[in-house]
């Protein structure tokens, strides 16, 4: 390891190989850290198109083949009551046990002239305000002491690990909407295939709100297979991975029942918690952030490795261009930030959209709209321009009967911000606008949690920022201590899941 890189790249998974990689294939010379001995395990196998793309570019598409990844032909989604629907891949694309890839995408890396160190990153050297380098801490260093190490540019790829919001460069990492829930996952043998064009396919099984399952073929005899759950329901499901996995392998869905009667378990079993959250602002001179150690929204859709593969060409972009020209860095961070946001924007509000409307997202995979629903899945949420469907199912979010109750004005637009954010904002149980004097907002939480509590003030903050302190006040409560809420005769109600 030399005491100076062009770019050190935190993070051997897909966003940290791939930004390595496309860094060194432009000149660069790379220091790639990671901290784990690959291969080893990572949820996320089901790949979406615009990762298909990348792999053919690299040249991989025979090297998926030798690895058994079988060819995925699309999304199958099994609803209640023979709700069903079927989804193609807009191009050639693959399932992949991600011990596997992520190691192939390494090795890749190296082969193009990537320093590959194992080792973990311990702090940031900064000079005057930028990030200059870090501190790295290997195994094979005698006396113990981390090593400073140099660079024009780092990029974290940690995961969520979130290794620049913890070193307080980034934003902390807040909960996002999708936050309180628990997947358990495993892999598993003896499991019935789909067969027909969904052979090999990706089965999500839904039974309720937030309450779904996958199936994920990841060679040609393991699947993958997961429980999500809310938080809430995983208790009284048990309260262990185990009791919870057996439930929803036995309730979810009886297709599920079916093909799972003769699979037996192969893996440990892991589970992840409060997995949905985001870190803003994720860009600062000298770094940026790629894939999960920024945002990671809900697994549902199989986003999370095709968008850091993404997010990993347009970090490369960026500072290739920054290192040519630093007067240009300020403004191809911000549209590398605002290119992230975009995609990460969108699938966010593709996924809002199936959990509030799945009808309409089932027909409209069949409607006018099919051809653009079929490229969001696919990955192609990164666009300049949005799709319409973006746009109409944008328009069906935000459009609540309350606010055309509200007059015209400061007060009914802060009321479209507090529908957006928080009508699938998981622990914020109700919301309610009080403008009998002033503004006044009032939370009512699932429980006294302190993630929810830094999410509101952040939200509160950047209602000041926007509209001003001026009479705004924001209170919440929590289930304990709501008989000390005020009186709310005269409030609107833009959100309250109590009721049901």
């Amino acid at each position: 390891m030399r005491s100076h890189y062009d770019v050190i790249v935190i993070g051997g998974g897909p966003a940290g190989s791939a930004s390595a990689m496309l860094l060194a294939e432009r000149g660069l010379s790379v220091l790639l850290l990671e901290k784990d001995q690959f291969p080893r395990y990572h949820v996320g196998e089901s790949l979406t198109g615009t990762a298909g793309d990348f792999i053919a570019r690299a040249g991989l598409t025979e090297k998926m083949a030798e690895l058994d990844f079988p060819a995925k032909p699309g999304v199958k989604v099994v609803g209640r009551e023979g709700a069903e629907f079927f989804v193609p891949v807009l191009r050639p694309t693959w399932q992949v046990r991600r011990a596997d890839f992520d190691h192939l995408l390494l090795q890749l890396a190296i082969s193009k002239g990537v320093e590959h160190v194992q080792g973990a990153a311990k702090t940031v050297l900064t000079e005057a305000g930028r990030v200059v380098g870090i501190t790295v801490a290997t195994a094979n260093r005698e006396d113990g002491d981390a090593q400073a190490v140099r660079a024009a540019f780092v990029v974290d790829a940690s995961g969520q690990s979130v290794f620049m919001s913890r070193q307080e460069l980034a934003g902390p990492r807040r909960v996002a909407a999708f936050n309180r829930q628990i997947a358990l996952y495993s892999q598993f043998s003896g499991v019935a295939s789909d067969v027909g064009e969904t052979h090999n396919s990706t089965v999500i099984f839904y039974r309720d709100t937030y309450h779904w399952s996958w199936l994920i073929p990841v060679s040609s005899e393991i699947v993958s297979i997961g429980i999500v759950l809310p938080t809430a329901s995983y208790k009284l499901r048990g309260g262990t991975s185990k009791a919870a996995m057996a439930w929803g392998l036995e309730h979810m869905h009886p297709e599920l029942t079916q093909r799972t009667a003769s699979a037996t378990q192969v893996e440990a079993m892991h589970v992840s918690r409060n997995y949905s959250y985001r870190v803003d602002p994720f860009v600062g001179p000298g770094w940026l952030c790629v894939g999960d150690s920024h945002c990671f929204t809900d697994p549902i859709f199989s986003f999370g490795a095709s968008f850091a593969l993404t997010e990993a060409q347009a970090a490369a972009d960026a500072i290739v261009a920054a290192i040519a020209n630093p007067a240009a860095e300020p403004d191809l961070l911000a549209g590398y930030a605002t290119y992230c946001n975009r995609g990460q924007g969108r699938a966010a509000d593709l996924i809002r959209y199936f959990w509030k409307f799945p009808a309409f997202f089932a027909y409209m995979t069949k409607g006018q709209h099919g051809g653009d629903l079929i490229r969001l899945l696919a990955g192609d949420c990164f666009t300049p321009e949005p799709l319409a469907a973006t746009i109409e199912m944008k328009k069906s979010l935000e459009d609540s009967p309350v606010l055309h109750r509200i007059p015209e004005g400061r007060g009914r637009d802060i009321a479209a911000r507090i529908y957006e954010r928080f009508d699938f904002f998981q622990g914020v149980d109700a919301a309610f606008l009080d403008l009998s004097e002033g503004v006044m907002i009032y939370f009512i939480l699932a429980e006294d949690d302190i993630d929810l509590y830094d999410s509101l003030r952040d939200f509160e903050e950047q209602l000041v920022s926007d509209f001003g302190r001026d009479t705004l006040a924001v209170l919440s409560f929590t289930p304990d201590i709501i008989e000390a809420m005020p009186p709310l005769d005269n409030a609107y109600t833009i959100v309250d899941r109590r009721r049901k």
